[in-house]
């Protein structure tokens, strides 16, 4: 190589500060890219997961019915917690249609207020609150009343639609 040639050519800059920059860069490119890339990955699945399990779902349908229970004639209390609290959440066939960890149809309460909060807008029936709360009434005397009314034939309870602001008297055993 001539003399002159050489001088035309860019020097390396051995410098402390121009090492460790190089050092800093070869080492983003050897773990930053694929950090990078895991994290585009990582993320593109939890959005999917959260679309697919209602993350940050909408709430379009929500109302609350009101329930009292009596068991052989005595009052009885609502159970807090049914279709949130895992002994009393045993039916998980509607959680499509709710937020994570709660069942659409649930108490968060002993005062017998019913959420019904969906993120689709559609019907909730007396006998889904009963197959998520896993409470078995069968062969078991049972009469809805409902705003006062009784529901007719007995046996009909489980069909019985919720509406808002309803008031729902559960009578289980003698009356």
């Amino acid at each position: 190589m001539s003399h002159k040639n050489y001088d035309n050519k860019k020097k390396r800059d051995d410098s402390y500060i121009s090492i460790n920059r190089r050092k800093r860069n070869k080492y983003l490119k050897i773990v930053g890219i694929p950090i990078g890339v895991a994290v585009i990955v990582l993320g593109v699945i939890v959005a999917t997961q959260a679309q697919e399990h209602g993350l940050g779902a909408r709430i379009v349908y929500h109302i609350h019915p009101h329930l009292n229970m009596t068991v052989d004639g005595k009052p009885a209390a609502v159970p807090q917690g049914i279709g949130i609290n895992s002994s009393l959440y045993k039916d998980h066939s509607l959680d499509k249609y709710s937020t994570p960890e709660i069942a659409p149809v649930h108490t968060h309460d002993r005062t017998g207020t019913i959420h019904v909060e969906s993120t689709v807008n559609r019907n909730y029936t007396f006998g889904q609150l009963l197959s998520i709360w896993g409470l078995d009434l069968n062969n078991k005397p049972v009469h809805l009343i409902v705003n006062g009314k009784a529901i007719s034939p007995p046996d009909s309870f489980k069909n019985h639609v919720f509406r808002d602001r309803e008031n729902i008297t559960l009578a289980i055993g003698k009356t």
